[in-house]
């Protein structure tokens, strides 16, 4: 039996179809913008949230490199692979698992639809990179300059100039295609079915089977879309996972199947890097997961949480590990909820599941460190460890900074568990599990009541554009669209310019005030972790003596001053530097994009209208949607610093000499991440430019508004049939009310 929601969603359908030749785009873009789906597919899913004994479904989401096939490992698999290690985050799968009574694996291909879009954005990225390959190459052309400082060359270098351009395109919202298509080039033929059942012996023939279809190197890893795994593992019992490649995920098409499974979780963690905790791609997909998909748990995990037990935290707490786990989760909490609480307030439609999180405060917020837990369970067998050192230099770190809760084998195993916070994750699946039930009903009912306003919404948005547009089409005839096509012309005439120069006005105040907000930002973060790392030097005086003589003995002694310097503290005032100068640039820099994008569709309209100085030759409705469609629209490069760690075989308490040369070190290791900063910001203020620059914005505006003057004029070229058909959707449409 159909709920009152799915009746009333068939009748629309019905009626759009009906009256699809006057409705249709318009109930497309409605649709898309309220995240409707059909009323056969909701009617399917309300059904399977009922199902008897459906599966628990846990989310684990998180932008890309965040930490969660670490943290999925560390819960599940005792801190072992399950999968392959992929080469990129554009090779990276979906993963979903579920209990099975065997080994196995079920790997979906990209499907042909999906290839021919990877193989089209193949095509604009190579074009678009053409374009910016000539303007790069043409004599005396400031790129040439001003990216890749040829101004006092004879010739430019274009080997370097090649490399600048990969570079630029890197940042292409066609990037991820391109590469995508030149690993399915190199290992053609594509595969001739949808999917390849696998079948193993245990967990390491897995991985190794599925090698080919996830693996760095595999040669049917370009056309793997996700793998499906059944695994004999107790814990994965009565509930399923899915492991995310990141919802920010490259390829869009793997990213809508992404979004699909979102959709089936009954429970979310979220993975944040504690040292860059809830940027705005986290938000972003948090927002994504409204109440009206039904998601009703919601944790926040803050992975790599070790490394943020040093600098403040180490001061404040004064050695004591306890003390700074709980000051962390209390700092990390509260900026949680500050956080979630402001964009509740600026978005209210976001429901009720900012408020778990906001009220759950600490118990929501679990902090996490994967390789403390790895630590922990390889603790007597270090030959296991890491190849690359880090885990041993993790455990070196913690023993240093907090020698009390390391001292021993068993307080350093029992300190490590503390960090890992894998415990924590697991009593939340557990409690999940044990209100399993009672987690679907709600999730049935909140995925109801949020499509049901959704429904309503849409419904009266179809209602309100017809009743427009039969408005519009009474009252306008082809001499008034003949009259607005050469009003039109006239803007183009008599606006282009204005319109273009006002454009590069507010690129310039743009690239200006990014360029001051990545400045100021960034002299007070080198600033402070300068302050930071010169202040950890110590003076400990020491006394020596000592006796001369046989018989008559005589004592001696002289004291004298050894520096010391603790290295962990500098260490990780350094890194925290790299993260600040990554999370807290870069969604300074979001949101002057976001408060840029609202200044051009003013900017624009003002400056149009002042260079015509005739109001009766505007339409303000269709300048003013023209201009919104434009301005979302407009594409800016990613802003990636590219920034690495500090590393350093010095490790705990030094003296004297050995200061100096670690010092060295730290001002050498400063030094180059400033030229590597600034060289980034350079080179992302230049693509930024160039972006901007390569779009005619007056180009674009007007032929938005000749193309709806086209379709209206076609409109009303059939006048007295549009009008009997929107009059009769009208009245089709009040019959659902």
């Amino acid at each position: 039996m159909r709920s009152a929601i799915i009746e009333k969603l068939f009748k629309i359908e019905s009626e759009v179809t009906n009256f699809e030749d006057v409705l249709g785009r318009e109930a497309d873009d409605a649709r898309k913008d309220l995240g409707i789906i059909d009323a056969e597919a909701m009617q399917k899913h309300i059904e399977g949230l009922s199902k008897e004994g459906r599966l628990l479904t846990i989310g684990i989401i998180g932008r890309v490199n965040a930490g969660k096939s670490s943290l999925l490992n560390s819960v599940f698999f005792e801190g072992e692979s399950v999968l392959p290690k992929a080469a990129t985050p554009m090779t990276a799968s979906l993963a979903v698992m579920t209990h099975g009574d065997s080994f196995a694996a079920t790997v979906e291909y990209f499907d042909q639809k999906d290839m021919e879009k990877i193989e089209k954005e193949h095509g604009s990225y190579q074009t678009e990179r053409a374009k910016f390959k000539e303007e790069a190459t043409k004599p005396d052309n400031s790129l040439v300059g001003k990216t890749i400082g040829l101004l006092n060359r004879d010739k430019p270098d274009l080997e370097e100039i090649e490399r600048d351009i990969d570079d630029k395109m890197s940042g292409s919202a066609y990037a991820a295609s391109y590469q995508q298509f030149q690993l399915m080039e190199k290992f053609r033929p594509a595969p001739d079915k949808n999917e390849e059942k696998l079948n193993a012996t245990n967990r390491e023939d897995l991985m190794g089977k599925l090698e080919p279809y996830v693996g760095s190197s595999g040669n049917r890893m370009p056309y793997t879309k996700s793998v499906q795994l059944q695994l004999p593992i107790e814990e994965m019992r009565d509930i399923r996972i899915v492991d995310t490649p990141g919802i920010n995920d490259p390829v869009k098409s793997r990213e809508e199947r992404t979004e699909s499974f979102m959709k089936e979780c009954d429970v979310v963690f979220v993975v944040s890097p504690a040292g860059q905790f809830l940027s705005s791609t986290d938000i972003e997909l948090m927002n994504r997961l409204s109440t009206k998909e039904g998601v009703t748990e919601l944790y926040i995990v803050a992975s790599q949480a070790d490394n943020q037990l040093f600098g403040n935290v180490l001061d404040e707490s004064g050695g004591d590990l306890h003390k700074a786990v709980a000051m962390l989760s209390d700092s990390l909490s509260g900026y949680a909820v500050g956080v979630l609480d402001r964009v509740k307030k600026d978005s209210p439609e976001i429901g009720g599941q900012f408020d778990q999180l906001i009220k759950g405060g600490r118990d929501r917020i679990i902090i996490t460190s994967a390789i403390c837990h790895a630590l922990r369970l390889k603790y007597d067998n270090p030959s296991s460890w890491d190849v690359d050192g880090s885990m041993e230099l993790a455990l070196r770190n913690l023993g240093e900074d907090y020698p009390d809760y390391f001292g021993s084998d068993n307080s350093a195993k029992s300190s490590l568990e503390l960090l890992s916070g894998v415990g924590k994750v697991k009593d939340k699946i557990a409690v999940a599990r044990s209100e399993k039930d009672k987690i679907i009903e709600r999730k049935q009912a909140e995925y109801i009541n949020g499509q049901t306003k959704n429904v309503d919404d849409y419904f009266n948005n179809l209602i309100g554009t017809v009743n427009t547009k039969l408005e519009t089409i009474k009252n306008t005839d082809l001499s008034v669209i003949d009259t607005k096509k050469k009003q039109t012309e006239k803007l183009v005439d008599r606006g282009s310019d204005a319109l273009d120069g006002a454009y590069e006005d507010c690129m310039n105040d743009f690239k200006r005030n990014v360029r001051s907000i990545i400045d100021s930002k960034a002299k007070a973060l080198f600033e402070e972790a300068k302050t930071e790392t010169r202040n950890g030097e110590e003076v400990k005086t020491e006394k020596e003596e000592w006796e001369t003589g046989v018989i008559f003995k005589k004592r001696h002694s002289k004291t004298y001053e050894i520096r010391t310097l603790r290295t962990g503290p500098i260490k990780s005032a350094l890194n925290d530097l790299v993260a600040e100068l990554e999370n807290v640039i870069a969604n300074a820099v979001e949101e002057e994009t976001d408060a840029w994008k609202k200044s051009v569709r003013k900017n624009l309209i003002s400056a149009l209208r002042e260079a015509v100085d005739d109001d009766d030759q505007i339409d303000d409705f269709m300048l003013s949607m023209a201009t919104r469609r434009l301005v979302n629209s407009l594409e800016l490069p990613t802003l990636d610093f590219g920034l690495h760690t500090f590393h350093s075989e010095v490790s705990g308490k030094i003296e004297d000499g050995d200061i100096d040369t670690f010092m060295d070190e730290v001002e050498t290791y400063r030094s180059n991440l400033k030229i590597t900063f600034y060289r980034a910001r350079d080179e992302f203020l230049c693509g930024m430019e160039q972006a901007i620059k390569g779009q005619k914005v007056s180009d674009m505006l007007f032929s938005d508004m000749r193309n709806e003057l086209e379709l209206l004029e076609g409109e009303i070229q059939n006048k007295e049939r549009i009008i009997d058909r929107l009059t009769k959707c009208a009245a089709a449409l009040g019959q659902l009310k």
